[in-house]
C-alpha cells in the first residue's frame, strides 16, 4: 500500500489523503483549505468564476490525477470523515462516476448545507454507511469508527488492503457529550496498525482552555441564572453538541430554549437519524417548551427559493420577536450575524449577555467583528464560552499508547514538528505530495 497526503501534512484544513493498493486508489476527505498558501485566511470568493482546471493551477484544488470531473476517473471511491467543509467542501468537483462514502449524519448535514448555501454536494452517488459497519471499496476493507467531535456523526477510518492497515483519526476528541464513542473506537481498533494518521489541531495552542462540554454547560448555566437579563448565543448552527450544552443550561435555569429556524431544521433533521433521538429539536416528545423564531431575511429567502416547507415544519413552535421582547430574561435565544434588525425587535437588550461560542480566531473575520461590535453598542456584554472540537495532547498520547501503531504520521496540524517531542513512538513527517510506500 502507498500513502500520499495531497494536502494537510502541515496545515489545518483542506484535508486530502490518498491510499493506493496495486492499481486501486482510495481518497479520504477533500476539503476546502482554511489558510492561503502564503498565509492569511482563505476566501473562496477570491476565486469566483474560476473553473476546476484553473483552481488546480492556482493551487486551490489539490493536483490529483483521476479525481475531477474533467479527467478520466481513477478512484475506486472517496471516504468522508465528517461534515465540516475543510473535509468535504470540494466534493462538487469530483468526477460523477466516483462513489462517495459517508455516514448518514454527514450526508444529512451536507444536504442541509446545500439547501442553505448551494455548495459542496458531490455530483456522483452518495453511499451511506451505518455504525458499527464494515464495507469494501475495491480492494480496501473499510471499518468506520464513530468518534466524538463537534460535528454530528464524525468517523475515524480503519482501512486494510494488501496485508497493510492504516488508521485515519479524522477530527476527534473525548471531552464532548459523546466522548464514550472515542473510547469505544480505541477499544475496537486492534493495536499495531502500520500507520496512524493523527490529527493535531490543538498542538501549538497550549494556552487554550479545554473544557468538557459538561463543564461548558455549567458555566452557561451560571450566565443564565440571572433572569433579569437577556441571554443570546452565537455558535455554529451545525454544532449540535454545543446546542445540547446550552439546552442543559436553559433547562436548569427555567429559560425557554429558542432556536432560529435554521438551527431548528438542523436539529430536527438529525433527530430522525440513529443517535439523534435525544437532540433538543422542536417537537421532540422527550422535551417540552422548545420554541423557534424566524429571522426575516432567512425566512424570506427560504420561501422565495421554494423551501417554504422548512419554516412551515416548525410553525406550531413559533415564537414572535414581540413575545420575547415582553420578558427577554425568560429565554435563551440563538442568533448570528445578519440578524441585527430582528434583534432590535426583541426588546431592551441593554445589560444582557451575548455568549460567543466559537474559536477565537473567527473574531477576526469582518462579518463577525461587525456583529460583535453591534452587540456591544446594543448594551450586551460579549462573553466567550467555547471548547475545542479536537483532541487535547493527553488524548493524542492516549490514542497512540492504546493503538501502538508502527508509525505516526501528522496531519491536520500547523505543528507537525511537535509530534516527536510529544510521542515516543516513531513519527514520520510527510510533506504534501510525498509518497510513502508501506
Amino acid at each position: 500500500m502507498k500513502l500520499t497526503i495531497h494536502r494537510g501534512a502541515a496545515e489545518i484544513g483542506g484535508s486530502c489523503v490518498e491510499l493506493q493498493s496495486v492499481d486501486a486508489r482510495l481518497l479520504i476527505d477533500l476539503g476546502i483549505p482554511l489558510v492561503k498558501p502564503g498565509g492569511g485566511e482563505f476566501d473562496m470568493a477570491e476565486h469566483a468564476g474560476a473553473d476546476g482546471p484553473e483552481l488546480v493551477k492556482r493551487g486551490v484544488l489539490p493536483d490529483v490525477a483521476g479525481l475531477y470531473a474533467w479527467q478520466e476517473p481513477g478512484f475506486a471511491g472517496i471516504l468522508v470523515s465528517h461534515a465540516h467543509q475543510d473535509h468535504y467542501g470540494f466534493l462538487d468537483h469530483v468526477h460523477p462516476d466516483i462513489p462517495v462514502h459517508m455516514g448518514e449524519g454527514t450526508a444529512k448535514l451536507i444536504e442541509i448545507t446545500l439547501t442553505f448555501s448551494g455548495r459542496g454536494r458531490p455530483a456522483g452517488p452518495i453511499r451511506t454507511f451505518g455504525w458499527p459497519d464494515r464495507f469494501e471499496v475495491g480492494p480496501f476493507t473499510v471499518t468506520p469508527h464513530l468518534v466524538d467531535h463537534s460535528s454530528f456523526g464524525a468517523f475515524a477510518f480503519e482501512i486494510a488492503a494488501g496485508g497493510k492497515r492504516v488508521v485515519y483519526s479524522g477530527d476527534f476528541r473525548e471531552h464532548g457529550h459523546v466522548g464514550k464513542a472515542t473510547r469505544i473506537m480505541l477499544e475496537r481498533i486492534a493495536p499495531g496498525a502500520d500507520v496512524l494518521l493523527l490529527e493535531g489541531t490543538m498542538l501549538g495552542r497550549a494556552d487554550e482552555t479545554v473544557l468538557t462540554e459538561q463543564e461548558l454547560a455549567e458555566r452557561a448555566r451560571a450566565l443564565c441564572a440571572d433572569r433579569n437579563r437577556a441571554v443570546l448565543v452565537y455558535q455554529s448552527g451545525q454544532n449540535v453538541s454545543r446546542a445540547v450544552s446550552f439546552f442543559k443550561a436553559a433547562r436548569a435555569t427555567g429559560r425557554t430554549f429558542v432556536l432560529d429556524v435554521y438551527m431548528a431544521h438542523v436539529l430536527a433533521e438529525l433527530g430522525g437519524l440513529p443517535g439523534g433521538g435525544a437532540l433538543p429539536y422542536p417537537g421532540n416528545p422527550l422535551y417540552d417548551g422548545i420554541r423557534v423564531w424566524y429571522p426575516w431575511h432567512l425566512t424570506n429567502r427560504l420561501i422565495k427559493s421554494g423551501r417554504e416547507d422548512i419554516p412551515y415544519a416548525s410553525a406550531r413552535h413559533k415564537i414572535v420577536k414581540e413575545e420575547i421582547a415582553k420578558d427577554p430574561g425568560a429565554f435563551l435565544v440563538f442568533v448570528r450575524p445578519g440578524m441585527e434588525s430582528d434583534l432590535k425587535r426583541m426588546g431592551d437588550l441593554d445589560g444582557g449577555v451575548l455568549i460567543y461560542s466559537m474559536w477565537e480566531g473567527y473574531r477576526r473575520s469582518e462579518r463577525t467583528a461587525r456583529f460583535l461590535a453591534w452587540a456591544s453598542e446594543a448594551g450586551l456584554t460579549v462573553e466567550s464560552l467555547h471548547t475545542s472540537g479536537h483532541a487535547t495532547q493527553a488524548t493524542l498520547r492516549k490514542t497512540v499508547e492504546t493503538l501502538a501503531p508502527r508509525m505516526v504520521v501528522p496531519i491536520h496540524t500547523f505543528h507537525p514538528e511537535m509530534y516527536g517531542g510529544m510521542l515516543e513512538e516513531t513519527v514520520r513527517e510527510l510533506g504534501d505530495g510525498v509518497v510513502l510506500d508501506l
